[in-house]
């Protein structure tokens, strides 16, 4: 469905504004100054969560509760990324509403950022698993407040022909963020404080300079909406009938995440437990592990991203990416040597999850169908995509128990694998009418 706009003496673009209701391709093309900028403010933010979210708060979970790290750190990550998938779109619903002289998106940018240096200082110093819970959870939501305004940036200011490539500068930076994060963990083996702190650091430096330069954030348009207890809860319903294409990407997406969400979050465990790597080596092996998939995911989000753009298709993307997942997953699981080992996070988190990371944003917005509702939608989709690294920790006892004796990580990580593979469509029938490119921002029915 190709975007249109009302006609200018319609009732509700008058009262709305006719920006906000403009269509992606009638936005004048973003300069590269703030794309350079924007990717460099995605990519302190992601860092600055990631890097906790993969490693430095496994490691430090192992330092406090080394006896019971595995379901320790089952609560702790799962309790974290739930106030994330809270947070990002309730903050998104209010940066929607947002009617501040500084815009909608900017006030929430600079509120997240300072919200995850205080959450991150809270996790630095902690020294009781309660405490680390209480700065994990404060750091996850604030961050997501930064996320879900960031994000919307891109249906906002950013037209149509742009939308592909700019969408994959997320995943870009996401995956840049982890191989320039190991680096900190390399550098600082036994300083949680500087491992946690310094990604912090870069994402408030650079998510200020995106702030200063996005001087045309606009606020809210129209009358102040009501904002009660339904609208709180309704940040997190999406209506299949009204937006069926949406809800397609939803679930593929939620599903495909919960392969590399497995791989991603218990890697530190399975190499210690599984492939009996040392703590000497442990570091260097998540060193070389972290940059081979940061690296390939660094490669390929950016050219997923291209690659849909040329071909007018999203659809065959995530399949790849799902295939790509259950294929890591089965080298892994079969792996008898950190070589291995490296070749199937490769596949995984590396080739696959670059895929994912440079095409969901744009197809997020593909299927869009309200420009008023952008940073909330796009927060229900960092849901399905994030909700993964929620579920697999609080499930991944019941697996991981299955068996007795020492943890069966092969199980859980074929139970990974299977899901993802349930996200590919049993027919072109059940692809969304939203495949082939045709932004829907701006349509009015």
């Amino acid at each position: 469905m190709s975007a249109s706009l009302p006609e200018s003496d319609s009732p509700l673009l008058t009262a709305l504004g006719a920006d906000a209701l403009a269509p992606p391709h009638a936005l004048p093309r973003v300069r590269p100054l703030f794309v350079t900028i924007y990717a460099l403010a995605l990519f302190g933010v992601w860092m600055a969560i990631n890097l906790p979210a993969t490693v430095t708060v496994a490691l430090r979970v192992a330092e406090i509760d080394p006896a019971g790290k595995t379901t320790t750190y089952s609560i702790v990550a799962g309790i974290g990324t739930l106030a994330a998938l809270l947070a990002n779109p309730f903050f998104g619903q209010l940066s929607d509403r947002t009617r501040s002289r500084l815009g909608r998106r900017r006030p929430w940018i600079m509120v997240g950022l300072i919200g995850t240096a205080a959450g991150a200082a809270v996790i630095g110093f902690s020294d009781s698993i309660g405490l680390l819970i209480v700065g994990w959870v404060v750091m996850q939501a604030f961050i997501n407040a930064c996320i879900a305004a960031m994000l919307a940036i891109v249906a906002d200011r950013v037209p149509e022909n742009q939308q592909g490539i700019i969408g994959a500068l997320s995943g870009t930076a996401a995956s840049a963020s982890t191989v320039v994060g190991v680096f900190f963990i390399q550098a600082f083996p036994t300083s949680i404080l500087a491992q946690i702190g310094l990604p912090v650091v870069t994402a408030l430096i650079f998510g200020a300079a995106l702030v200063l330069i996005f001087k045309d954030d606009k606020p809210a348009p129209g009358e102040r909406e009501r904002f009660g207890f339904k609208e709180f809860f309704g940040s997190y319903y999406v209506n299949p009938r009204k937006s069926p294409d949406f809800t397609w990407f939803l679930g593929a997406l939620f599903l495909v995440s919960i392969g590399f969400g497995v791989v991603m979050t218990y890697s530190v465990y399975f190499l210690q437990d599984q492939l009996h790597v040392s703590d000497d080596d442990l570091t260097n092996v998540l060193f070389v592990s972290l940059l081979l998939t940061g690296v390939l995911a660094l490669v390929c989000a950016p050219l997923a991203g291209w690659l849909t753009d040329k071909i007018g298709r999203r659809k065959p993307s995530m399949i790849a990416a799902a295939l790509l997942v259950a294929a890591g997953i089965a080298l892994i699981v079969t792996a008898g040597s950190v070589e291995q080992f490296f070749i199937g996070m490769s596949l995984a988190a590396g080739v696959g999850a670059g895929i994912v990371y440079g095409v969901y944003i744009a197809f997020a917005v593909a299927t869009l169908s309200d420009q008023r509702t952008v940073a909330r939608d796009l927060g229900i989709v960092n849901i399905a995509f994030t909700l993964p690294f929620s579920i697999v920790p609080f499930a991944a006892p019941l697996i991981l128990g299955i068996g007795g004796g020492s943890p069966n990580y092969v199980l859980l990580y074929i139970v990974g694998g299977a899901i993802s593979l349930c996200s590919i469509p049993p027919s072109s029938r059940s692809a969304p009418r939203a495949d082939r490119i045709h932004n829907t921002l701006g349509t009015m029915k």
